[in-house]
């Protein structure tokens, strides 16, 4: 006789198969990844190693399907503020990336996420990262902040979610994005550039949602790259005309689930599950 943690996790199984197989017929699954085994494959890298700041989770409330889910957690900074650049900071900061090398010209990122009852970013985070790293060298991509990439570099974009006043955290869906093209702030440095739906798109928390990202890249020195964003299965972002690369190596190859907090005074906590990578559009799971 089949016991009943089994058959769900063979039901589970057959849901995710059935899913996947709806999927365009040419695209590629990069990573299919629920979290089941209780360990990361050699494509992932959690935030030093610790995994106080990021580790599998068994609590049935914070898992969306199956029996895991994987838990980030941003701890509050004691202390003196440090002053850079004229702003205070408290920073904080821990991530799971997944790292797919070379890259692809085409990519769609879906995942699921719950926030905290108690979330708070304060005055704002940087959430998930998706990069177009050098491939000979993906970590030259690190230390960018404030720069401008050169079209031979990288290029980054993040959906972030921004604190909107009289709205509980974590707040609005936004890109932040950092591409050759983008507008020089007002001190002289590249900050990510935002961009935001037409209509608001706030976020609560202790609900699961699911989010998908897709970056498409530009024939390279042309205008015809994309990027456009779900939650839940609807579109609410989609921008085009961007021009991404000026060299057909630079590709996306890296996704960042994070929590960087630069003004950290709250422990910040959520939960990721059922994430898929794919050269086609993937959407909620059936």
């Amino acid at each position: 006789m089949i016991g009943n943690s089994r058959l769900s996790r063979i039901a589970i199984s057959i849901l995710t198969a059935l899913q996947l197989a709806a999927l365009p017929l040419a695209a590629e699954i990069i990573i299919d990844e629920g979290f089941e085994s209780g360990a990361l494959g050699d494509n992932w890298e959690r935030y030093k190693n610790d995994p106080e700041r990021g580790d599998f989770e068994s609590r049935p409330e914070h898992v969306h399907s199956g029996k895991k889910s994987y838990r980030i957690t941003t701890y509050a900074v004691t202390g003196e503020t440090r002053l850079i650049r004229g702003h205070e900071y408290k920073e904080s900061d821990s991530w799971l990336r997944a790292w797919f090398l070379p890259g692809y010209d085409t990519t769609y990122i879906r995942w699921y996420v719950k926030f905290a009852r108690d979330f708070d970013q304060g005055r704002g985070m940087h959430w998930c990262q998706f990069w177009g790293c050098r491939p000979d060298n993906p970590q030259s991509v690190l230390g960018g902040a404030g720069r401008r990439p050169t079209g031979e570099d990288r290029f980054i974009t993040t959906l972030d979610l921004k604190p909107m006043p009289d709205t509980d955290p974590p707040g609005q869906v936004a890109f932040y994005t950092y591409w050759p093209e983008m507008k020089q702030a007002p001190d002289g440095y590249y900050w990510g550039n935002f961009f935001y739906p037409d209509t608001p798109v706030i976020i609560e928390r202790d609900k699961w949602y699911c989010f998908e990202v897709m970056v498409k890249t530009n024939r390279p020195g042309e205008k015809d790259g994309e990027q456009a964003a779900w939650v839940n299965g609807e579109k609410i972002m989609h921008i085009t005309g961007m021009r991404w690369r000026d060299v057909e190596s630079l590709k996306l190859n890296m996704a960042m689930f994070g929590c960087y907090i630069g003004y950290c005074e709250h422990d910040c906590t959520y939960w990721i599950d059922d994430v898929v990578i794919s050269t086609g559009y993937v959407g909620p799971l059936r």
